[in-house]
């Protein structure tokens, strides 16, 4: 039998869903830029602007009302923010090791995120077709996919040749 989450408990799921979402977004995308502004400047001050996050900010009474897996799976995704945020914040390591490194936290990261968004959604009670109509719905990418191609055409010289 499901219970039946109340419209806070739904509000405060959709919220922190959204806010894993981006901040996982900004993490994966943006590794290239905040890397190269990182080894070429040797400066940390845009790494709050990356890292920055909604949790941070969730209360104890506001978590009680998340499934205790929902919770663990907050304490997991945003334990591994956490780490990666640290070892740039001190880290001494040469850009290419930096890099290597931080495929690897990405990695590592996306499981989490994925655990955790399938914890939501099943608390939600999201079923596979609802959670495609949920994301579209909620889906402003931060950035295209970098790996995903776009054709531009050729330009025409045919006409300027006399």
């Amino acid at each position: 039998m499901k219970v039946q989450l109340s419209e806070e408990a739904q509000r405060i799921l959709v919220i922190l869903k959204l806010d894993a979402k981006r901040v996982f977004e900004r993490i994966k995308y943006r590794e290239t830029e905040y890397l190269n502004v990182f080894s070429m400047k040797r400066t940390r001050a845009h790494f709050p602007e990356i890292f920055k996050n909604r949790y941070d900010a969730v209360t104890a009474r506001e978590l009680m009302q998340c499934s205790e897996e929902v919770i663990v799976g907050l304490d997991q995704f945003y334990s591994k923010i956490d780490e990666i945020k640290w070892y740039l914040n001190v880290t001494e390591d040469m850009p290419s090791k930096v890099s290597d490194k931080m495929r690897h936290h990405i990695k590592e990261l996306e499981n989490y995120f994925n655990m955790l968004t399938l914890y939501i959604d099943a608390e939600l009670g999201l079923e596979p077709n609802d959670k495609k109509a949920f994301e579209a719905s909620a889906d402003t990418e931060i950035e295209p996919d970098p790996y995903t191609f776009t054709a531009t055409p050729a330009p025409d010289f045919s006409e300027n040749e006399e």
